[in-house]
């Protein structure tokens, strides 16, 4: 570890899982500088990794041994930077064939960033099952049949008693990443989740069901005062701030499900496949929720805000405590399914934490079978696949038969076994117009619909990996949520985002930044405050020019491996589907026309009008080569 090296472990382990080999090298310091940790060092980690050779194997099968799957933490993660307790998880993603990557709260990253590595690389393949325990710089390869079929919850309660301890935090798939469902998540400390782009598949191909890891080893960092001094201070522009004071208290009373009826009027929240945006909102907010069920609060490591949720539903006469629901699964199998039984949805949810897959890209997926078979559309290759399902079962509001394709879905059995390869490979397999499925690069668009923000739609069009609104929450910009004026971060015209196209560059490099240091961002001190958590862990001595051109390159150098994949200009587009004007809601005859502010972006960004890729220029003016 290099002497200079402040707020890191300083060290990489590289994890073989064919030959159960671990090769332990130091972190490099102007590595660790340009790219913080978390997402962008395992960026950086992943394209020192790959030859061109490589690239060209991986276009061909995601699920290849040399993909390489990343665990890392960053250089905030467990400080006092409000919301610390989070870790990062990335590789080559199997659902769009791109860069891939999540994020997830709890208390398992604070035990990662204590484990003595900043990154854990897993390549390879294991001959059987197998799963890591870590513990204070060493990893051991252990036996995972006794494991293989537990689903995520079962997985957790059989680790901690085998290893007889309950200090351990456990980061897991189900049966849905054993299955290979290409959307399958990692789920860790009971229900938190790795939900988007199918890294749970990858765990799943390489034979690993779970990381185990005991940390005690306290990182050093450079300054420990700091981080209570800005607590304090954003205590103090609270008080004076009713905004800043509502939303807190509104996530912590009723989770992130506080926006359901919010979303819906102001157009935001999708219903019935992106083709309505008025409904029953009031039968599925927090506020009912919380009426309905017992509903208890919870909180990740260092969290100030608290919006977790356990849900007790009571369900074949059994108590059952769900995890959430959050916003985005009660919108997937709610809204957007035309579901507004308050008890499925909450199932529906569960479902998915217990097989361990993604709730938006199978909720958007369910609603697309449904919307296909309610417009009498690739009926006939539909029905080939249906098994016991009657097609006339397939329809709007039927939450019995979301809960049953959930089930095939995990199991990969008839339609399901279509629905886990997300929208993009359904419209094929039906043979349906492509312009239908709803997804960006592959990915399935979340529960914030592109026509109410077209700062938000021209994020999912440009975004690295695909339609997803944790790595540009404009919607949030345009709501007031937060402002960073320093940095062209704030409100205007909803409908149009001409002219402030930087802004969305600014809030996407931000949020690489978040996603690297690496910490929640439903919490938004000022930017100032930021850049001042981060120096007082490394000493880096950042400024708001020099930190802002860290989110640039991480942003730039995923875009690029994305590029070596496959993508092109062509594929930095929303479908047509969730262009078309609706008729009635807040975005009644909204018409976005996208194509000037893309040239703008890409003028901004520094890419190839032509080809998409970032150009040589950029790239030499970002140190990456």
């Amino acid at each position: 570890m290099s002497e200079n090296l402040i707020g890191y472990n300083g060290k990489i382990a590289y994890v073989n899982l064919t030959d159960e080999t671990v090769d332990v090298k130091e972190l490099n310091l102007q590595i660790a500088k340009d790219y913080l940790g978390g997402t962008g060092l395992s960026a950086k980690l992943t394209y020192d990794l790959l030859s061109e050779n490589d690239y060209e194997t991986l276009k061909k099968d995601p699920y290849s041994e040399i993909n390489p799957l990343i665990f890392a933490t960053g250089p905030v993660t467990g400080t006092n930077r409000p919301s610390s307790g989070r870790y990062s998880v990335t590789a080559i993603s199997p659902l769009t064939g791109i860069w891939g990557e999540g994020t997830s709260g709890g208390y398992f990253p604070i035990s990662l960033r204590n484990s003595g590595f900043d990154a854990i690389i897993i390549t390879g393949k294991s001959k059987k099952p197998t799963y890591l325990y870590i513990h204070d710089e060493s990893i051991e390869f252990n036996d995972a049949d006794n494991l293989w079929g537990k689903d995520t919850y079962e997985s957790q309660t059989y680790l901690k008693n085998e290893l007889n301890n309950d200090k351990v935090r456990i980061a897991t798939i189900g049966i849905a990443g054993e299955n290979l469902v290409n959307y399958a998540g990692i789920i860790n400390d009971e229900g938190r989740a790795i939900g988007r782009s199918g890294m749970g598949a990858i765990m799943g191909s390489k034979n690993l069901k779970a990381l185990v890891v005991h940390g005690t080893k306290r990182v050093k960092i450079a300054d420990t005062t700091i981080g209570k001094e800005l607590l304090k201070k954003e205590e103090d522009i609270k008080r004076n701030d009713l905004l800043k004071t509502l939303v807190p208290f509104l996530f912590t009373l009723y989770g992130t499900n506080c926006y359901l009826d919010m979303g819906m009027a102001l157009g935001d929240t999708p219903g019935y496949y992106f083709t309505r945006n008025e409904f029953f909102a009031d039968k599925l907010t927090g506020k009912t929720l919380r009426e309905e069920y017992p509903v208890l609060d919870y909180g990740c490591a260092g969290c100030t805000m608290k919006c977790g949720k356990i849900t007790i539903i009571e369900h074949e006469g059994k108590e059952i405590s769900v995890d959430g629901p959050e916003y985005e699964s009660v919108t997937a199998f709610g809204p957007l399914c035309g579901v507004f039984d308050s008890k499925i949805v909450i199932l529906s949810n569960h479902m998915c934490n217990v097989y361990g897959f993604d709730t938006i890209s199978s909720g958007v997926s369910i609603a697309f079978l449904i919307y296909l078979v309610e417009n009498n559309l690739g009926i006939e290759n539909i029905k080939q696949y249906l098994g016991d399902i009657d097609i006339g079962d397939i329809k709007w509001g039927n939450g019995e038969v979301v809960l049953k394709l959930l089930d095939k879905i995990a199991i990969r059995d008839g339609i399901g076994n279509i629905l886990a390869d997300g929208v993009r490979a359904m419209a094929k397999e039906f043979k349906v117009d492509p312009e239908l499925a709803a997804h960006v690069k592959g990915l399935e668009i979340p529960m914030h619909d592109p026509r109410a923000f077209a700062g938000q739609a021209l994020s999912y069009m440009t975004c690295y990996m695909g339609a997803n609104h944790e790595k540009c929450d404009w919607f949030g910009a345009e709501l007031m949520l937060f402002k960073f004026p320093k940095i062209r971060v704030k409100p205007g015209d909803r409908v149009t985002i001409k002219g402030r196209e930087k802004g969305v560059i600014s809030l996407q490099d931000l949020r690489a930044i978040d996603d690297s240091a690496t910490n929640c961002n439903f919490i938004n001190p000022p930017l100032e405050h930021i850049i001042k958590y981060i120096n007082a862990s490394t000493n880096f001595d950042y400024n708001k020019k020099s930190l802002m051109l860290v989110g640039e390159r991480i942003n730039t150098l995923k875009r690029l491996i994305s590029c070596k994949l496959g993508t092109t200009r062509e594929d930095d587009r929303l479908p047509n589907h969730v262009l078309a004007e609706l008729k009635t809601g807040k975005t009644e005859g909204v018409k976005l026309d996208m194509e000037g502010s893309l040239e703008s972006y890409y003028k901004i960004r520094g890419w190839d009008w032509e080809t998409g890729w970032p150009s040589k220029e950029k790239l030499e003016e970002l140190n990456i080569y």
